[in-house]
């Protein structure tokens, strides 16, 4: 039986939002038009745009989804850094305050800026530096993962104290903490204090 192939129909209202699969469906010109139609909703009323994500984070969130990744592959994406960075910390707030980092984070995963040096974005590494801390290791390593994305070599220059943060997570109770500090500090050249034998042997017993 030959799969019947999903008809691209032209995004001019939210109501016509496609999910983040139904994109990945698309043929490629098709694909292009359905991201471009999503930056020409936010380009004319982006607070409307904001209420969609919102209302629907729970009840749509394929669709949240496709709105933050039509917004981050934007060619011009300082233009919405502001408000995805802001999303962001929303979003991950609404995780922590109601334990559903777990659940959220593929709609948050979605969530790229180009631009790491804003006040939004600082808030953003403020949020995933304290959720560093969290008694729950799986918040500590999602939020370790998170900030991958809100850092660079610059970020980590000018601010000491995200190193500081990240040389004490090479001290955390949980051996996968440990490690995938040590390989995020590496990628970012900082330089740390090895992690033990012990240590490096695991990753062939638990990877």
């Amino acid at each position: 039986m030959i799969e019947k192939k999903a008809v691209f129909k032209p995004i001019h209202n939210l109501d016509q939002l496609i999910t983040l699969d139904e994109y990945y469906d698309l043929e490629y010109e098709e694909s292009e038009e359905a991201i471009k139609d999503v930056q020409k909703l936010a380009v004319k009323d982006l607070e409307a745009v904001k209420r969609f994500c919102e209302n629907n984070l729970y009840a749509q969130p394929d669709k949240v989804r496709f709105v933050y990744y039509a917004l981050s592959e934007d060619e011009d994406l300082d233009k919405w850094g502001d408000f995805l960075s802001d999303e962001f910390s929303r979003v991950y707030q609404i995780g922590l305050d109601q334990n559903r980092i777990k659940e959220l984070s593929s709609v948050i995963n979605e969530i790229l800026v180009e631009t790491l040096d804003t006040y939004p974005a600082e808030r953003v590494r403020e949020k995933l530096l304290k959720g560093l801390d969290h008694k729950d290791f799986v918040i500590r390593l999602n939020a370790l993962e998170f900030l991958e994305y809100w850092i660079d070599e610059s970020v980590l220059k000018n601010n000491p104290s995200i190193v500081s943060k990240l040389r004490q997570k090479l001290k955390d109770p949980e051996w996968k903490m440990r490690w995938e500090t040590s390989k995020l500090l590496e990628r970012n050249k900082i330089a740390f204090e090895s992690l033990s034998t012990m240590d490096k042997l695991r990753r062939f017993i638990n990877p």
